[in-house]
């Protein structure tokens, strides 16, 4: 694919990579002659993944660079039972692999916290940004009350 067809998030523009990890991807494609990391868009031709690659692909100058198509879900969740619905995107290694009924954590503005799926979604929303990321799904029935976690 062409890479300035390939369409970015202004959250990732406004995030640089740290440096130590450009550094080491850079060190990756000096010496093997390719990306560690591969481009992954979602069906709209957005990043999703691989921000560094595309980066060290515009510093090189690449006009074109393989990419994947990944999905996007989002999973609607709540604090406690019969509680107000929000969502979360999942990250691309939790894709397919979250269910209602499983507990997942998610960053809020008061801090990190365990919240109950009430459903799974494609996400195909016309949002400009990415919603917030789910962090990692907890094992089975380990709720908040179970994990002293409120």
């Amino acid at each position: 694919m062409r890479i300035d067809e390939i369409r970015i998030f202004p959250c990732f523009r406004a995030h640089s990579p740290l440096a130590e990890k450009m550094e080491s991807k850079e060190r990756f494609y000096l010496e093997h002659g390719e990306f560690e990391s591969e481009v992954v868009l979602d069906r709209s031709g957005n990043l999703i993944d691989g921000y560094t690659t595309y980066l060290l692909a515009k510093k090189y100058s690449l006009e074109h660079i393989a990419v994947r198509y990944g999905r996007r879900q989002i999973v609607r969740a709540t604090h406690r039972p019969g509680g107000k619905l929000y969502s979360w995107e999942l990250p691309g290694i939790l894709v397919g692999r979250v269910r209602v009924g499983d507990w997942v954590m998610v960053r809020t503005e008061e801090g990190h916290t365990t919240v109950k799926v009430a459903a799974v979604e494609e996400y195909i929303g016309e949002e400009p940004e990415p919603l917030r990321m789910v962090l990692w799904r907890c094992k089975r029935g380990l709720g908040p009350r179970r994990r002293g976690i409120r």
